[in-house]
């Protein structure tokens, strides 16, 4: 016989008897349990199994364990065993198990189940369910119900007729049963679940699957659960604490806050929160981004940790239920969260993982969120990037942090970090995070423009630590507003345009010269700042040579034309610089050094480049009433060598004039660029600019030019020896005889050249021969330079051949060539017909005066003969051979505009001998014969008109018929063919030889 620990007749008699005297107590009894098994809990099976095991645990004062089994039982039945440790079942338990919504825990502020619906959840799964103790045993059942209620409806028409509408939807745990049995060995309690079917089954393995950590957490009474189930191993979770962080908070809440709270409730004052992060990184399931409360509700949460709290739900049990209880939770949730967060980063984790991100999931979450964020904000969480003793984490809202995590090295940090305050270190990928909780995200480049200057001599670390970004370009051009000290005091933003000495240079210079530069607006770096991460960031390291280079030092040479009140501190810095240049300059520095004041042998200042060094060849050369002595002080002072780097004259020197346009209008009044300030020591460069243009076209680019100074200074008896220089010092000869070079390839003398003939009084103004051919035509060379060798001679105006000859030179040439009526030789005069260009039409020029004579004409007496003919009518003018090209260039009338060339009528028509022909193909067939032969009434030997050959004798017929065949070249040939035909085979090979001479049998064509 089964003993009846419980009295579980009673309880069936009393809740019978309730049913018969009001039928709808059993609908409404068995709507409730249905309402909670299949809609409130119908998935909360093992959870609320779970919650009555750490409440029992709990009670007991005993670690909670908890054994889940699924394992088939007698007749292949599966049955779902939930066994547990803690106080056994009692009287007072049944009695609660029986009831809905009464509970034996309600005083109880310690038991998470409180309400008395939760262990309708089995009946979700099951119809057959047993409840074992080591204190007794009862059961329910749905067939034992249905059969207990048919018995009892028998005389009740009205009870009869409802459990028939509920169709075995009864409510089954209304009425217990006896039963034996025990739990496993090693528990107190098991619930005993037969399930219902297949779909049943499926649904608590599903159930048992998701028994993990945060069961645990959520029940804290429990201290292990074992899962058997019928899929695998069995898993064993305990010491959850070695895989979560957690985090806890409770206390008691004012009474006032549950007024609107159901009387159950109320006196429920006491609220926890947990917080739990798993540890090593690992994210939650999805299964547990809901609120606990303390088991999972269908509340989403999205702030990224674990929680259970103690939130009033409403009556389905699975949302939180809304009011100023809700929000006092909420508000110590925020607060435990804060505390987790600042834990993490205490122990040197990434605490703004913990920032919630993206778009809330409901109006509880966001509430969540709000309260989570605002305490995040004031709660230290980030690592200084420079922590003290009195600094390790920063508060975010007054944090600064570095934009794009554009620094991740923490010595460059940390360097930072001592100058800008609150600044931190983020972890990559964590800048949405910092901006949500106050932090104020700047660029590095906003960093770096706000860092103070340095007051406690650590520009060395802050550079060390800045040389550890200047490598990424990004980062590099970030840094363009770093604070640099300079030597005088000032502390400027960016180290572009600074200026890093070496400390040898500056001990060279000295501190004066030092400070001058500065003063001048070169900006010096203070030498205990100085580094080599400033000549990367833009900071410039000078030599000597460069400092000269720099705008200001140059500025301040030239400005002392218009103030010379700080001369000798200028001359002495410039000075110092040149001097610990060794000499060695850039070009461009040279021609305004020469602007320098130097003290003058006379004690007057004076330009460098005007004065002479004494003892010098240049003493020697040029004159002392142009340019000054320098003083003998001065040179003992600085020596030799630096003086004459700034321009004063040791020897002859060269000067370079950059980009030379070939137009005087390119140098503009008052420039001081290189190039100006350097064409101004040549005498007559825009005289030089204008010849430059005649001969190049004007405005032409001739690049640089390079000449010979001080020219106009040359000492009157010292020509020969400066010529003597020129011509031997190769860098000298190249500024003589290198021409200059337009854009079109034109060539144009070189300055050095140019002046030389036409500024000196060397007598260089017209051409001269060079060497014996032309001696006849052209004077001699002067004496000054009749010793030089004939390259240089020629680059002076000398002339070596004709073709030599320029325009100028060639008008220069005719026009001096000699008084009217000086015979010229033949050979010579043909020589000069066969060359000449004159640039203008001559005065004067050689000209046919008579047969077989050339004399100098007025060039209006001449006229040019386009054919041989008219060298017999001399009687018309003075002719000059050639062809209308030359009477345009010698501006010149034609002969034949001058008379008419009719020859006389009369004559005798003849045969043209064969022979004759043959040499000259092109030949006429007949020729006239004449007695006397008149050309407009003067006498003449031969004529050709309209190819008709006149003559008087066989050589004039010759010299006729190679005119008129163009083969003018075979007249004599042709004469001999004439008086002695035999000899044609002869005369033939005799053309055909010179022919191949002079370039190709072609020529026998008769087209010359």
């Amino acid at each position: 016989m089964t003993v009846d620990a419980f009295g579980t007749a009673a309880l069936r008699a009393a809740v019978l008897g309730a049913w018969r005297v009001s039928p709808a107590r059993l609908r409404e009894d068995a709507n409730t349990e249905e309402d909670h098994a299949r809609g409130y809990y119908r998935d909360r099976v093992v959870v609320e199994l779970a919650q009555n095991a750490a409440d029992a645990a709990t009670r007991a004062g005993v670690p909670g364990r908890l054994l889940l089994r699924l394992a088939r039982a007698e007749g292949d039945r599966l049955v779902l065993v939930a066994a547990n440790t803690g106080a056994p079942l009692d009287a007072d338990g049944v009695a609660s198990l029986v009831s809905m919504r009464a509970s034996a825990k309600r005083d109880d502020a310690r038991a998470v189940g409180r309400f008395g619906v939760g262990f309708a959840a089995v009946r979700s799964v099951s119809d057959e369910i047993s409840v074992l103790s080591t204190t007794g045993g009862l059961r329910f059942s749905v067939a034992d119900a249905a059969e207990l209620l048919a018995e009892t409806a028998a005389d009740q028409p009205a009870l009869a007729d409802e459990v028939r509408r509920r169709d075995r939807s009864l409510p089954a745990l209304r009425l217990p049963f006896p039963t034996e049995g025990s739990p496993p060995t090693g528990y107190d309690t098991a619930v005993v679940l037969e399930l219902r079917d297949e779909v049943a089954a499926d649904e608590v393995r599903a159930l048992l699957r998701d028994v993990g950590d945060p069961l645990l957490l959520a029940l804290p009474g429990l201290v292990e659960i074992v899962v058997d189930d019928d899929t695998g191993p069995v898993r064993r979770l305990a010491d959850v604490a070695e895989r979560w962080t957690v985090a806890t908070g409770e206390g008691e809440l004012p009474l006032a806050l549950l007024a609107d709270r159901p009387v159950e409730e109320r006196a429920a004052r006491a609220w926890r929160v947990t917080w739990a992060l798993p540890r090593g990184g690992a994210g939650l399931a999805r299964a547990d981004q809901v609120v606990h409360a303390p088991t999972p509700t269908d509340e989403p949460c999205t702030v990224p940790a674990l929680l259970v709290a103690t939130f009033p739900l409403d009556p389905s049990r699975r949302h939180v239920a809304p009011g100023p209880l809700t929000d006092a939770v909420l508000d110590h949730a925020a607060d435990v969260y804060a505390r987790l967060a600042h834990g993490r980063a205490a122990a040197g984790h990434d605490a703004l993982g913990l920032v919630p991100t993206g778009l809330a999931a409901g109006a509880l979450d966001a509430a969540l969120r709000d309260r989570v964020v605002d305490r995040l904000t004031r709660t230290p969480l980030l690592p200084a990037a420079a922590p003290t003793d009195a600094v390790g984490l920063v508060v975010p809202e007054r944090a600064v942090a570095l934009a794009g995590s554009s620094v991740h090295d923490t010595a460059a940090l940390a360097a930072l970090g001592r100058r800008v305050t609150a600044l931190v270190v983020l972890p990559t990928g964590r800048e949405s995070q910092a901006r949500a909780v106050g932090v104020e995200i700047r660029s590095l480049a906003d960093v770096v423009e706000d860092l103070p200057a340095v007051d406690d001599g650590g520009w060395a670390e802050l550079y060390d630590a800045l040389a550890l970004l200047a490598d990424d370009p990004q980062s590099r051009e970030a840094l363009g507003a770093v604070p640099v000290p300079l030597a005088d005091g000032r502390v400027v933003r960016g180290a572009r345009g600074t200026v890093v000495l070496d400390p040898e240079l500056v001990e060279r210079l000295g501190e004066r010269a030092v400070g001058i530069l500065g003063r001048w607006g070169v900006r010096v770096v203070d030498p205990v700042a100085a580094h080599p991460v400033l000549e990367r960031l833009g900071a410039l390291a000078p030599d000597a040579a460069g400092l000269l280079a720099q705008d200001t030092v140059r500025r301040a040479v030239l400005d002392l034309a218009d103030d010379d009140t700080e001369a000798d501190d200028v001359v002495d810095t410039v000075l110092a610089l040149v001097d610990a240049a060794d000499g060695v300059l850039p070009s461009e520095a040279l021609p305004w050094l020469g602007l320098l004041p130097l003290p003058a042998a006379d004690g007057d200042p004076t330009p460098a480049d005007s004065l002479v060094l004494p003892g010098s060849p240049a003493a020697e050369l040029l004159d002392d009433r142009v340019l000054g002595t320098v003083s003998v002080d001065v040179v003992d002072r600085w020596g030799a060598q630096t003086l004459t780097a700034v321009g004063v004259r040791a020897d002859l020197v060269l000067v370079r004039v950059p980009d030379v346009l070939a137009d005087p209008a390119s140098l503009r009044d008052g420039a001081t660029d290189s190039a100006t300030l350097a064409a101004q020591s040549l005498d007559g460069w825009d005289d030089y600019l204008a010849h430059l243009g005649e001969r190049l076209g004007r405005g032409a680019y001739a690049g640089e030019v390079v000449a010979v100074a001080d020219l106009d200074a040359v000492a009157p008896e010292a020509w020969a020896k400066v010529l003597a220089r020129i011509a031997g010092e190769p860098a000298l000869r190249r500024a003589l005889v290198d021409p200059v070079r337009g854009e079109s390839s034109a060539l144009a003398p070189s300055y050095t050249a140019w002046w030389l003939r036409e500024r000196s009084e060397l007598g260089l103004g017209h051409p001269f021969a060079v060497g014996e051919p032309l001696a006849a035509l052209l004077p001699a060379a002067p004496d000054d330079v009749a010793h030089l060798d004939a390259a240089v001679q020629r680059a002076l105006g000398g002339v070596a051949g004709l073709d030599e000859l320029d325009g100028p030179g060639w008008t220069q040439l005719l026009d001096g060539w000699g008084p009217v009526g000086v015979p010229v030789d033949p050979e010579l005069a043909v020589a000069v017909w066969r060359s000449m260009a004159p640039d203008e039409p001559p005065e004067r020029l050689p000209a046919i005066v008579g047969p077989g004579r050339v004399a100098v004409v007025h060039a209006e007496d001449a006229a040019v003969a386009d054919h041989p003919m008219w060298y017999q009518r001399t009687d018309v003018a003075a002719l000059v051979p050639g062809t209308e090209a030359t009477a345009a260039l010698l501006d010149l009338p034609v002969v034949d505009e001058l008379a008419d060339g009719e020859p006389a009528p009369g004559g005798e028509e003849d045969d043209v001998p064969a022979v004759v022909r043959t040499l000259l193909p092109d030949a006429p067939a007949t020729w006239v014969q004449h007695d006397d032969l008149l050309v407009d009434g003067a006498p003449v030997e031969w004529w050709v008109v309209d190819s008709v050959v006149h003559a008087v004798h066989l050589a004039g017929l010759a010299a006729g018929l190679a005119q008129a065949a163009g083969r003018w070249d075979l007249r004599y040939a042709v004469e001999v063919l004439l008086t002695d035909p035999d000899r044609a085979a002869e005369i033939a090979l005799d053309v055909v030889e010179g022919s191949r001479s002079e370039g190709g049998l072609s020529d026998l064509s008769g087209s010359r």
